[in-house]
């Protein structure tokens, strides 16, 4: 009987440890090294290497990354797998190309100089071909993708040890655009958001058995203090009756375009009383920056950005967040309202920022700008968590759905079907806060015939921590503590980017007043001049 019980009690574990491994993606304790030449092409603004980097943290516990100029003996050791990226030039450390040659955990070489390795190692099969010009699908999972930009794409020929994950073609032959040999992983060329292959293979790579569900968070846009709030409430109430959770991407002030006045939500009750009841109805919002700005040549918001010399801004990064992050929270809890997470306006900040947003708030969504010197944004096709840059990242990477484009909708079924080849993968899809009900029923009905599951943000365990703020979420509650005492509404004292936005109000509007002054002395004497002549005649 005793044996029995014990025997028993090691099936119960071995069950339980069985389910526990079902919900987690790679072995957390993993380290992966990424070895570069260039963290960027000469032909493109996008950051592979920055990418690459927060995407390990799916499947690793830590990531490092190495110029390989700077590659010393025997380092390639300290890592579960390596990333070879970005190689333009023959490699010509001894050091490294003499580690890798024997290294026998996981290599994933992404691109060119892959015959470096192939043709004086005997270790594989597979040999160096040449380059195409030509190619223009790819075809993974019995889908084919169109390309729609044109590449050097490696070719390489196989042997009946080499496994073909995935082929290329340019409508005449086929060829390996991802093999497998060994331990020797190999992609022809990778351009980012083009398609999603490379990413959903990094599951076979790292030997993932089981995978998340598939999830997708719907988020409305721009949302301000000058919104529609007719037709933000319409959007609410449908969501609602769909039983859609939601997030609210809100900029608690709004400048006018003519004379650069600051409107604060706080001026606007109906609008804050429309932004409690769609909390109310499911809404989470996300801090979106404090001030809407929008650079006059183009339609897109910045904040946290240079972009009219497309560079970080040159602020004292630390302050500028802070105040900034701090004014908005404020200004939102004092009227009920709890944002949850950040986004960037526009994705547009570089990673000193997201390093300090990453202090305050424990999610982050949107778009992931991966350059630090240039304005470049690109989407993961997974939820990032612990990384160097975020402690959870939900990515953004359907598109917007809007009424000025009627191809729209096609357009987010078309990256959602891309996005289908991942497996486990998270979507985020924008709409704009004046949607027509038609063009969201269509879209919402689209996700749920394919069994997505919408996430919500209140049912998981979120933190926005800043001074003397706290607001948590867990199990569909949200908690809120913080100093009455250092109201902006009670307290005089304010921040100082709240008396720099004062001070800018006061000098324009004294401007404003100082020139119309002079114009009505000016048509005084003037009058009196013309009336001088007049009774001399």
């Amino acid at each position: 009987m005793m044996y029995k019980k014990i025997y028993a009690s090691i099936i119960i574990i071995a069950v339980f440890i069985f389910n526990v491994s079902s919900f987690t993606y790679a072995d957390i304790n993993k380290k992966s090294l990424i070895v570069y030449e260039n963290e960027k092409t000469f032909s493109s603004n996008e950051n592979k290497v920055n990418y690459l980097n927060e995407l390990l943290y799916v499947f690793n516990e830590d990531v490092e990354k190495i110029n390989i100029e700077d590659y010393k003996k025997g380092y390639i050791n300290n890592f579960d797998s390596v990333f070879v990226i970005n190689i333009k030039n023959d490699i010509l450390s001894k050091d490294f190309l003499y580690d890798i040659s024997i290294y026998n955990k996981n290599i994933y070489w992404i691109g060119n100089k892959i015959e470096n390795i192939l043709e004086p190692n005997k270790k594989y099969s597979m040999s160096y071909k040449g380059k195409s010009k030509n190619i223009n699908a790819v075809f993974y999972k019995n889908k084919k993708t169109l390309l729609k930009s044109k590449n050097e794409f490696n070719i390489l020929s196989t042997s009946k040890d080499t496994e073909i994950l995935s082929t290329m073609g340019d409508g005449y032959n086929e060829y390996p655009y991802i093999i497998k040999e060994k331990n020797l992983y190999y992609i022809s060329q990778w351009n980012l958001g083009e398609n999603f292959i490379f990413e959903d293979s990094l599951n076979d790579f790292f030997e993932v058995k089981n995978n998340k569900n598939n999830k997708i968070f719907i988020k409305i846009n721009n949302v301000n203090p000058n919104t529609d709030i007719k037709k933000l409430s319409e959007i609410s109430d449908y969501l609602y009756s769909q039983s859609v959770p939601f997030l609210i991407s809100l900029t608690p002030t709004y400048t006018e375009s003519k004379n650069k006045n600051i409107k604060t939500m706080d001026l606007n009750l109906e609008f804050i009383n429309v932004l409690q009841k769609m909390q109310e109805q499911g809404g989470v919002v996300v801090l979106n920056g404090y001030s809407n700005f929008k650079y006059e040549k183009q339609n897109i918001e910045y904040e946290f950005w240079d972009v009219k010399n497309d560079r970080p801004i040159t602020d004292d990064i630390k302050s500028y967040i802070k105040d900034r992050v701090l004014s908005g929270l404020r200004i939102c809890i004092e009227h009920n309202i709890y944002p949850l997470a950040f986004e960037a306006p526009s994705g547009a900040i570089d990673n000193k920022g997201y390093t300090e947003v990453k202090k305050y708030f424990s999610t982050s969504i949107g778009y992931f700008q991966n350059n630090n010197d240039n304005y470049f944004t690109s989407s993961f096709p997974y939820k990032i968590n612990k990384s160097d840059l975020f402690n959870i990242f939900l990515p953004e990477n359907l598109g917007v759905l809007n009424n000025e484009d009627e191809l729209s909708a096609e357009r987010i079924k078309e990256n959602l079907n891309k996005l289908s080849v991942v497996r486990g993968y998270s979507a985020g899809l924008s709409i704009l806060p004046n949607i027509k009900i038609n063009n969201l029923n269509e879209i919402i009905q689209y996700i749920k015939d394919n069994n997505i599951e919408f996430i919500d943000l209140r049912s998981d365990s979120n933190y926005v921590k800043i001074e003397d703020i706290s607001i948590k979420s867990k199990n569909g509650n949200i908690d809120l503590n913080y100093d009455k005492s250092k109201s902006i509404f009670k307290n005089n004292k304010k921040s100082n980017f709240e008396n720099t936005i004062k001070n800018i109000n006061d000098i324009i509007i004294g401007f404003v007043s100082f020139v119309l002054v002079i114009f009505l002395i000016i048509f005084i004497v003037f009058r009196k001049i013309n009336s001088n002549k007049f009774k001399r005649r």
